[in-house]
């Protein structure tokens, strides 16, 4: 009984999803933005499909938006002319991710390792804590008080080192091609992640999980210090992206985080992947497959994040802006592909 009511239950929802995800489409095309309803029901239909529903939408978003021209794919990721984008292109639709190691210089990582040092970080709530008024306040890695410590999207935007990453002609290649539409920069964080905690922490995504904020996009996670085994290593299920790829009962129960035990039970344990790296790395992930940040036991890490989408449907976040443009290669880009940016600006 249990049973046939709960598969009741999918179809109603389901068929809900399917009336609602057209008339939040049709909101965002007109107004830019997108309704709770919709983002629900994208979430639920990639869900219930395994991701088929999120593959025809983006399928039709490559057709509506035309790509830009980047006259030379070169930078922090290499020189990506030639087939050396075709190579890392099939091995992330394959894979899910490409790992640069060191791709950043170390004279980016200590000017951003400064900045994080230098500038105010917001701690963030852990599991069993209520609600507190947000408060700022320099990381002590001495004397953490958190797992995680968040930097402000609005401060990150004007860092001259922040700005050279997001119009990196290299990125925009990589993230262009995988979406199949012009990348829009539409989610920066910076982060630390302490070893406050013995025990992982839910709100510091220290267990698996999936994301599913936008239709189609990538992250691009940077180490800014070296990470070992002991220092909370960025984790990812091996082709757990692809259609398919993650088992529908993990998947009904939305955005629940998974334990590896659970994770384990359904993929095998060589594909669980911890990226242990030097400072400067660059991960290029899809994470729309299961991921977490390794819970850390040593010295705390901090990673930047970028994120490239083919659309900005979806999740809402709070508007940041780009006040000062430092970086002469994002002044150009903004002339030239201002879409790109258009969450900033």
């Amino acid at each position: 009984m249990n049973h046939f009511i709960g598969a009741l239950r999918v179809v109603a929802l389901t068929l809900r999803a399917i009336v609602l995800l057209p008339v939040g489409l049709a909101t965002y095309w007109c107004t830019g933005k997108t309704p709770g309803f919709a983002h629900q029901s994208l979430i639920w239909l990639f869900c219930v499909t395994r991701g088929r529903s999120s593959d025809l939408l983006a399928k039709m978003i490559a057709r509506r938006r035309p790509k830009i021209a980047i006259d030379s794919p070169v930078g922090v990721l290499g020189d990506l002319r030639g087939t050396l984008l075709a190579r890392y292109l099939e091995k992330l639709r394959t894979d899910g991710y490409i790992v640069f190691e060191s791709a950043l210089s170390s004279e980016a990582c200590d000017r951003l390792l400064r900045f994080a040092r230098d500038t105010p970080a917001q701690p963030r709530r852990m599991d069993g804590q209520a609600e507190a008024e947000p408060r700022e306040a320099l990381f002590d890695p001495a004397r953490p008080s958190a797992v995680r410590y968040d930097y402000s999207e609005r401060v990150l935007l004007d860092n001259p080192d922040v700005q050279s990453l997001l119009a990196d002609p290299s990125i925009l290649a990589l993230t262009q091609e995988y979406l199949g539409a012009p990348p829009l920069a539409d989610v920066l964080n910076m982060w630390w992640h302490t070893n406050y905690h013995a025990q992982p922490d839910a709100q510091a995504a220290q267990f698996f999980h999936f994301d599913m904020d936008r239709i189609k996009w990538l992250k691009v996670f940077i180490y800014l210090t070296d990470v070992g085994t002991d220092n909370g290593p960025h984790t990812f299920v091996r082709g757990s992206h692809r259609t398919g790829g993650i088992p529908s009962n993990l998947l009904l129960r939305g955005y629940a985080r998974l334990t590896d035990e659970e994770v384990l039970k359904h993929f095998p344990s060589d594909s669980l992947l911890e990226f242990s790296a030097p400072r400067g790395s660059i991960i290029i992930e899809d994470t729309r497959g299961l991921h977490k940040g390794a819970h850390v036991r040593g010295a705390p890490r901090l990673i930047l994040q970028l994120q490239f989408s083919d659309s900005l449907f979806g999740a809402v976040y709070p508007k940041a802006r780009i006040t000062h443009v430092i970086d002469p290669a994002l002044k150009k880009m903004l002339v030239t592909a201002p879409a790109v940016y258009g969450q900033y600006v």
